[in-house]
């Protein structure tokens, strides 16, 4: 061994590696040719693969408590004479394993002509990897080689993450954008991402190959705990493996979450990839969340146009304000959101119908609607019931049949209502049709209808009053002065006085049950003709 590769020399150091510093696979340090190492124990399949971030050099009878993870420890077995048997070269071996040592190097020719048998043995049972150091190679040029590796490693990881970060950006630029991130990142990464809105519900991921792998409700259940908890990050197992998730959207509003495959603690090439890929997240969401007045507008009008029948217009408009028409089977929802609601339901909402393909959340009638292709009606339950909405879920059909399956939504939700249901009740054609829906397709039922209600339309005409009216808010309320007034917004005693017009014009007893039965009949058959 040279003379410049005293055991001095050997000791030179050069501190310690950070948490998540570069590394080396063990097997490109055993290649560099020009330092001689040889491999003599601890072989395994992964051996050549094991993660190098430091190079350490120690003569102590146990170093361990000043090794770090995934370095590789140097000596000169100055203290080897302390191992007396095998039962005490197994100890300084597993201590080695427990500090996370990747491998142990052994120099020949100083104090040793061969690594001692017992070492070698240990190494070989307990999985250690153990190379000798041949006399002409300095501990120091194995350092500086190390160094160097880590350093071009490094580099490679710089450019990486810049070219990624790049090319992510680059795909957030498409029309899809979110889910071209996403595939970008995860191409990039070798590892499934995905996207979820606020209720869990999955809105992009990739690769797809990847998602049956996937417990979307695993992702569902540990994305509302994060929501609700309001935790920024963290790291979970389960999922069929780990899980890194990562909260969307700014302080006070979470919009929704990044999962991403758990494959060890990510590098900071990593790291800064999904973090950009977070940003970008955040924004989509964001954007497609946001909805103002001039898009609700919008969407208000598309699903009149639908009801219309021009759906090729509708397909147009939609193109600047939804992601996609609904196509296919479809089905209506109705619900209702109590005053003063919780303003995280109306997130969720907003969260759930964001760049959803095939669904439109608007206004029809002063009341909100659902517009869905069947693929999200699993979700949309899940929701409405999670939240205890009062609601109502059509039939399944098609966009022809629009306007009944709306009103199949209205009974649904009236029924909802009046039974004080918890979650969205199924329109049931036994349940919610009815006498009323039998007779209101009969036309003597409704020109009878019309000719019984005839005196008092002809009365509010006249002179401009609103007896029909008062008298439909009067019935509704069975009778009961004073609700009806509260309603209506008039004194009790003026809306005395509109009954008993009623009652003149109609030439009817109202306290008869006949006549009221008759009367709300006539009313709601009249309601659908207009």
């Amino acid at each position: 061994m040279a003379a410049s590769s005293a055991p001095d020399e050997r000791a030179a150091r050069g501190g310690t590696p950070a948490t998540h510093s570069p590394a080396i696979e063990l097997g490109e340090l055993l290649r560099q040719y020009q330092l001689g190492l040889v491999l003599i124990a601890g072989a395994s399949a992964d051996v050549l693969e094991r993660p190098v971030q430091w190079v350490h050099v120690s003569e102590l009878e146990d170093p361990a408590p000043f090794l770090t993870p995934r370095t590789v420890l140097l000596t000169t077995g100055a203290r080897f004479s302390a191992v007396h048997d095998q039962q005490d070269a197994d100890a300084y071996v597993q201590r080695l394993v427990g500090a996370g040592v990747t491998a142990l190097g052994v120099a020949v020719g100083l104090h040793w002509d061969r690594v001692p048998a017992q070492i070698v043995s240990a190494c070989d049972r307990l999985g250690l990897p153990l190379f000798r150091v041949p006399y002409d190679t300095a501990f120091i040029e194995i350092v500086q080689t190390a160094a160097r590796l880590l350093e071009a490693g490094a580099r490679e990881r710089d450019v990486w993450a810049l070219e990624s970060q790049r090319a992510v950006a680059s795909a957030s630029l498409q029309r899809d954008g979110l889910g071209s991130a996403v595939r970008e990142a995860s191409a990039r990464l070798g590892r499934w991402v995905c996207i979820t809105d606020r209720s869990g519900r999955i809105v992009e991921f990739s690769p797809g190959s990847a998602r049956s792998d996937v417990q979307a409700e695993w992702i569902r259940r540990e994305t509302r705990r994060l929501v609700e908890r309001g935790v920024s990050a963290g790291r979970i197992g389960g999922a069929g493996g780990g899980v890194q998730m990562q909260a969307l959207g700014r302080r006070g509003r979470v919009l929704g979450v990044l999962a991403v495959e758990d494959r060890g603690a990510p590098d900071t090439a990593e790291r800064t990839l999904i973090g950009l890929v977070a940003a970008l997240a955040t924004v989509q969401l964001e954007h497609r969340g946001g909805i103002d007045e001039a898009q609700s507008s919008l969407r208000d009008a598309i699903v009149q146009l639908l009801l219309d029948g021009d759906l090729a217009l509708a397909e147009r408009i939609a193109a600047g304000a939804l992601t996609r028409v609904p196509r296919g089977s479809v089905v209506a929802v109705r619900y209702r959101t109590p005053e003063g609601v919780d303003p995280a339901i109306v997130e969720d909402l907003q969260s759930f119908d964001a760049g959803s393909p095939g669904l439109i959340r608007a206004t029809l009638g002063d009341a909100p609607l659902i517009i869905a292709e069947t693929r999200h009606l699993p979700a949309i339950r899940r929701l409405l019931l999670t939240r205890r909405i009062l609601s109502g879920v059509s039939e399944r059909g098609t966009l022809p049949q629009l306007a009944e399956l709306i009103d199949q939504a209205d009974r649904a939700v009236e029924y909802a209502v009046a039974s004080g249901a918890e979650g969205p009740v199924d329109y049931l054609p036994a349940l919610h049709d009815g006498v009323l829906h039998l007779l209101s397709g009969m036309p003597d039922a409704r020109h009878r209808a019309e000719s019984l209600l005839a005196p008092l339309r002809q009365h509010d005409r006249r002179h401009d009053d609103t007896i029909e009216h008062s008298l439909r808010v009067w019935l509704a309320h069975h009778g009961q002065t004073s609700p009806a007034a509260t309603e209506l917004g008039v004194h009790r005693h003026t809306l005395k006085a509109r009954v008993q017009t009623a009652a003149q014009l109609l030439q009817s007893d109202l306290d008869s049950p006949d006549t009221r039965a008759d009367l709300w009949t006539a009313l709601r058959l009249a309601e659908k003709r207009a």
